[in-house]
This record gives structure tokens, sequence and C-alpha cells, in this order.
């Protein structure tokens, strides 16, 4: 059933907290899942299954989105709230820029911080649904590094931050996104997970890009889509200006009316691309589990297998 919202402080005191911050510093490769905010009841008890079915394939953290406008904050919390509780595993809030002031933004830090939130993401975020671009709030952060900048001012949490191996939509070019990612590092991000992506060179080339620019390798984790249904892949990368290459569309396309011909393919797909993603040296992954247990299961049962996952 859907959980119960718990009383401040009440989730930091029965379950096994980790800033993930200190956990990527001695684990060289890791295994994570993203969730999002059942919209229904239905959809907590699917959340619920799939979180259950998942964690015995042994995820090192997993996260939970945060809608446009922070129109998910309570349930976000509340899916925390829920991984804290039933299972080990350390879990991290998305957190956006979009309708918040940094007064309102400092106390969502106190009201996290009470329910035992240690590790946040930090996003600009999407424009509100209705609204073509984003538009920052008065008393508010304008880009994601500014967030960064406030969360590690106050000191109680873990910081990650999004990269985007094409580029983010609103830059105009790969290489003016990627200085924005080095910037966002050097104010004090201890991992970058990617946007989805489809073809390897694209995460070495960003990866690369960022080693020379900081000295350093820095800790970016692919963010893997699993490929299941041809025309919902299409319009996921349209929204989210994802591009699907040649090799993946002449794959899919022609057996894109039977379903069960396209989901095979797309994982065949999605495993061997992560295969090519760890040969290249990323340090792990971060698999868009889409609140279905399946298909994350499948690749990650695959990869331990191969002994491309510990």
């Amino acid at each position: 059933m859907r959980p119960a919202a718990c009383t401040p402080g009440g989730g930091a005191d029965n379950h096994r907290t980790m800033r993930l911050d200190d956990l990527l510093a001695h684990k060289p490769r890791t295994l994570s899942f993203e969730f999002f905010p059942p919209r229904n009841e239905r959809g907590w008890h699917t959340l619920e299954d799939t979180i259950e079915q998942l964690m015995p394939h042994g995820p090192d953290f997993v996260s939970v989105t945060y809608g446009a406008g922070g129109g998910t904050r309570e349930k976000t919390r509340e899916v925390i709230e829920h991984i804290s509780r039933n299972t080990n595993v350390p879990a991290m809030a998305h957190l956006t820029c979009v309708n918040a002031t940094k007064a309102e933004l400092r106390g969502l830090f106190d009201e996290y911080a009470a329910h035992g939130i240690e590790n946040l993401l930090a996003l600009r975020g999407d424009p509100p649904k209705g609204q073509p671009r984003f538009t920052p709030t008065d008393g508010g952060c304008e880009y994601a590094s500014d967030l960064i900048d406030l969360i590690r001012e106050d000191g109680r949490f873990a910081v990650l931050c999004a990269a985007f191996p094409e580029r983010h939509p609103d830059a105009i070019s790969r290489e003016a996104d990627w200085e924005n990612l080095r910037r966002k590092f050097e104010k004090g991000a201890c991992a970058a997970i990617t946007q989805c992506f489809f073809e390897p060179r694209l995460y070495v080339e960003l990866r690369d890009h960022l080693t020379a620019s900081l000295g350093r390798v820095p800790r970016i984790l692919p963010g893997i889509l699993p490929v299941t249904d041809w025309p919902a892949l299409v319009r996921f990368c349209n929204v989210c200006g994802a591009s699907v290459p040649a090799a993946l569309r002449e794959r899919l396309e022609p057996v894109a009316d039977d379903r069960v011909e396209t989901r095979k393919r797309g994982i065949a797909f999605t495993i061997d691309f992560c295969r090519q993603l760890l040969e290249a040296g990323a340090p792990g992954l971060h698999l868009y589990a889409l609140n279905r247990s399946t298909a994350a299961a499948e690749i990650v049962t695959a990869l331990r297998g191969s002994g491309h996952l510990a």
C-alpha cells in the first residue's frame, strides 16, 4: 500500500544512511537504479513490487526524480522514506531550481535532513508544463551550479549533478555545455549522472574532455534507458533531445509492430551498450528502471554473468 508519511526524524533512526560522496570515494564501480514518484495508488503498488524485486540485484544506491516545478516534492520524499524503511540502500532525491527561492530551498534542506535524506542530485530543471523556456525564480537559482553552491553551503548533503553526452538542449554547443559541467564539479559535485544516450563514443568524448579540463578523471555515471519499445523510445528521445543512432534504428524499426521481438532486440542492444561502456572504463551504471523491474533485472543479470559487473 502507499507508504504513510513519517514524522520528522522518523526515517533516520530506522535505516543505515550513507552519503554518496563517501560511498563513491571508496567504491570504484557502482550499480544504481532510478525511480519516479507514482501518480496513483496502483502506481504505488507497482513501485513497491519493483523495489522489492530489484533490491536483491545489489544496487549501491537509488535515486528518485522530482517533477517540474516541484510538483512531486512530497511524493519524492515518500518514496525515499519507503526505500529507507524497507532496504539498506542509500537513496538520493532529485532537486531542481524551478519555482523556488533560495529561502524555500533552504527550508527544503531542513525538511530533507529531518527525514534522514543525505544525498541530492542538483538540477536546473525543465520548465513547468506550458512554459516554453526555463525562467529563473526571483530570489532563486538560475543554474544547477548555483544550486550546488547552496547545497554545499548548507553542508549536510552529498551532491551529484547531471551530464549531457550530446549537450543540454539549451546549450549552444557540446563544448559549452561540458564547460558548465566542469564548473559543477569544481563547485563540489562528487559525481555526475548522464542523460540517456546510445553510443559509447559520446560518453568517452565527454569523459576525456572533462579529464583534460579538470586535470583528473571525473566520476561520470552513464544513465541507461533500457530499450524495450520503439515508439516510446522515439517519443522519449524527442522530448529530451537524445539522438537514436542508425544501428539501433535499423535493428528496431523493422519490427516496431512486434512488441516481443522489439523488446528482445532492444534488451540485447542495451546489454551490449552497457558492456562497451564498462569496457571503456565507465565507473558503473545508473539504470532508469521506469518503475518496472524486469528489463533492469535482465540487464544486470546478463552483465554479472559476463563478468562486467561484480
